[in-house]
């Protein structure tokens, strides 16, 4: 029934717009600025965005719309590839499509269908996240679930759906950092990065101390392990939970497909977390094994050999 509905409003919704969704022989308007090979592609695509979405596939469905769009662009199939990520639980995509469409259809769209576009995006804003994003450094660039967003300082709030979502932050000269939270609908939250710079080439540490970066390396990588291991308790707990679900009796669809969500979410953090926690422990051991073979500085250093490690250096 759900996606029978999504079907309905695709089309009325396309209908009021003249979009070519609601007739399938039509496809993209033509246009004298657009190839006619291009033009008949983008019709066949639009047509097979249609058959996708109907066979109840919004994510390809969507994929099809957006290259019919990049072929012979028209306002009119950005609203429905709107609908096409509302479908699909992407409400951050949904909300960009619609406002594209109001910003290229501008004048062309009734004042009435504006109206009604603008209450779709007012009913999207109370499931999408917002996340405030700085760091230590400037020109940091960061990335969500591995999409780049941009460099710090941002200009504006990074929007994101719910769930756990990765932040990636990286600049050259200094060690990257990545962290995982998790957000819900509304929420407003912050991040922040304090970056750590590599360590210059053949730089001698200070006399009388040795650099903080192993100790600073081994705490993060024991805090990762801590989250690695919280989040894979948590996903083991929902996998638990999703196959109770599956078995009992008179669980819907809907109630199963929430615990797979749930348990692949955890699954994704913890994996993430375990693999952190490998590439930051690696970093903490080169850098508690980095020698001087410059005994005659009368600094001390460990020495990596076949047959363990060993002290050099003067006392």
């Amino acid at each position: 029934m759900k996606r029978t509905s999504h079907y309905v409003a695709l089309v009325l919704a396309a209908s009021l717009v003249s979009s070519p969704i609601a007739a399938r022989a039509q496809g993209p308007a033509p246009s004298a600025t657009v190839d006619p090979a291009k033009l008949d592609e983008a019709r066949e695509r639009y047509n097979r965005g249609l058959r996708l979405y109907e066979q109840g596939n919004p994510v390809a469905a969507r994929i099809e719309l957006e290259r019919a769009y990049e072929l012979a662009p028209s306002y009119r199939i950005l609203y429905n590839i709107g609908l096409c990520y509302q479908a699909s639980n992407d409400y951050v995509g949904a909300l960009r499509a619609f406002q594209r469409y109001l910003a290229e259809g501008r004048d062309e769209i009734a004042e009435e269908r504006h109206a009604s576009v603008n209450k779709e995006i007012q009913s999207l804003r109370p499931n999408i996240a917002s996340l405030t994003i700085s760091s230590s450094e400037p020109g940091v660039a960061i990335s969500v679930d591995d999409v780049a967003v941009g460099q710090t300082p941002l200009p504006e709030k990074v929007l994101l759906n719910p769930g756990t979502r990765k932040i990636t932050a990286s600049k050259n000269g200094f060690f990257p950092q990545t962290k995982s939270i998790v957000l819900a609908g509304s929420d407003n939250a912050s991040l922040g990065f304090e970056l750590v710079a590599l360590p210059a080439p053949g730089a001698k540490e200070k006399e009388g101390g040795g650099s903080a970066l192993p100790y600073v390396a081994w705490g993060l990588t024991g805090a990762l392990a801590v989250g690695a291991g919280v989040t894979g308790y948590l996903a083991l707990r929902a996998n638990a939970d999703q196959n109770d679900i599956i078995d009992r009796p008179g669980a819907t669809s809907g109630q199963v497909e929430d615990a797979r969500d749930k348990t692949r979410t955890f699954s994704i953090a913890a994996d993430c977390l375990v693999a952190a926690t490998v590439l930051t422990g690696g970093i903490a051991l080169y850098f508690s094994l980095r020698k001087s073979d410059k005994a005659a500085s009368g600094e001390t250093a460990a020495r990596v050999t076949p047959g363990g490690i060993s002290i050099v250096g003067r006392f």
